[in-house]
């Protein structure tokens, strides 16, 4: 039975709490409503569809209640549960095979290699900024047949829009004029479609999905609006928090220079330590029997991936990076039916980025004066990232 606990997940200290279960206890009570801590009951949590997303709740608590965003997130494929969530992820899913994720290897090695962060320069920079945070929104703009110069618009709305997950209901009026921006600049780009021809892109597929009568128009926008606001910048941060722990780590990083298909195991369980989307939350939709408690239904259940990930039940040694670690698929991306339908392209994208450093910067290290890396609000945050790609060799 869950009782009152002196455990906040969302505590700027809940860091201190080494991973798994507080006290002997996996389900843990506080006044932010109940917050599950092992991964056994985080799994099962995140595959039970009576917890629905809390994001529409999320933007009622900040006075959007009504309106085109509120309808928007109402309708969302995050939202929608049984047939019609499976009807609305079809189409994404299907766009998004493993044919077309493998695809974009050889079109991130142009990006990465048209931002050239090294540009000729010595010395640190910050690499988030002149890496971390341009390559998604340049491969949205691929995908989705954008013009490659909208990048900086792209991961402006995706930022601006998912500041919703501060849980800062001052920045409701902010949140609201970028998914009015984002509305318009989808609209815009699905009507110059039209006009121009289709292509082979996510848009084109989608709006042929629309012409076939599998969605409706305004299932197309949504569908269009929840691929670009998550299509930056937890993708960003992700990609900043890998970079960190493997430069940091030397003895495995060696082992990535020598053997380049150790990268995409490095990738895994760098997310696994430092997950980006370090809670999820839930709410209970019904009254819900859960480690020996009742969850009333409207109850929010906040599942704190970093400590799932770090359960020692699942890891062994958890707090250590292991990059010959056996089952070691986290929570990072969630699991379930609506697990994250982007991350095998979000992966493909941190692997090539680390493939970068290793080809081109092997000797690269971070500087920790001008990185600042911190957890708020449940989520770890990239501020910068100082990375002196070419360092000179030591006097010693």
């Amino acid at each position: 039975m869950s009782t009152l606990h002196a455990f906040d997940p969302f505590a700027p200290d809940s860091l201190a709490h080494v991973g798994g279960a507080a006290d002997g206890a996996a389900l843990v009570q506080g006044d932010y409503g109940y917050a599950v801590l092992d991964f056994e009951l985080a799994t099962a949590v995140l595959r039970d569809t009576r917890f629905i997303n809390a994001a529409l709740t999320l933007m009622e608590q900040f006075g959007i209640t009504d309106g085109p965003v509120h309808d928007f997130r109402a309708k969302s494929v995050i939202m929608a549960e049984g047939s019609q969530h499976m009807r609305l992820r079809t189409p994404l899913a299907r766009f998004m095979g493993p044919s077309t994720v493998e695809d974009i290897r050889t079109v991130l090695r142009e990006i990465i290699a048209d931002i050239d962060p090294a540009d000729g320069t010595r010395g640190p920079l910050d690499f988030h900024a002149a890496v971390d945070q341009k390559i998604p929104a340049r491969v949205y703009c691929y995908l989705a047949g954008a013009p490659a110069e909208d990048a900086p618009r792209v991961a402006s709305l995706s930022a601006r829009t998912l500041a919703l997950l501060q849980r800062d209901p001052s920045l409701k009026d902010s949140i609201l004029e970028a998914y009015d921006e984002l509305f318009a600049y989808l609209g815009e780009l699905i009507a110059s479609k039209r006009s121009a021809g289709l292509g082979d892109d996510m848009l084109s597929f989608l709006i042929r999905q629309e012409d076939a009568g599998k969605l409706t128009s305004e299932e197309l926008l949504s569908e269009a609006t929840a691929m670009l606001e998550a299509s930056s910048v937890n993708t960003a941060h992700q990609t900043g928090l890998v970079v960190w722990t493997l430069l940091r780590d030397r003895a495995a990083w060696s082992r990535l220079i020598e053997d380049q298909s150790l990268i995409p195991a490095a990738v895994v369980e760098a997310c696994r330590l430092y997950p980006r989307p370090g809670i999820v939350s839930k709410i209970a939709s019904v009254d819900i029997e859960l480690a020996g408690t009742t969850i009333p239904a409207g109850s929010d259940v906040h599942v704190a991936v970093w400590s799932a990930n770090r359960d020692p039940k699942r890891f062994d040694d958890p707090s250590t990076f292991d990059l010959d670690r056996e089952a070691s698929q986290p929570l990072t991306f969630s699991t379930g039916l609506h697990g994250c339908l982007g991350q095998s392209l979000a992966k493909v994208e941190m692997e090539e980025v680390v493939r970068y450093l290793i080809e081109n910067h092997p000797n690269a290290v971070v500087v920790d004066e001008g990185t600042e890396i911190g957890h708020g609000g449940g989520r770890w945050l990239v501020g910068s990232l100082a990375v002196d790609l070419d360092p000179a060799p030591s006097s010693s």
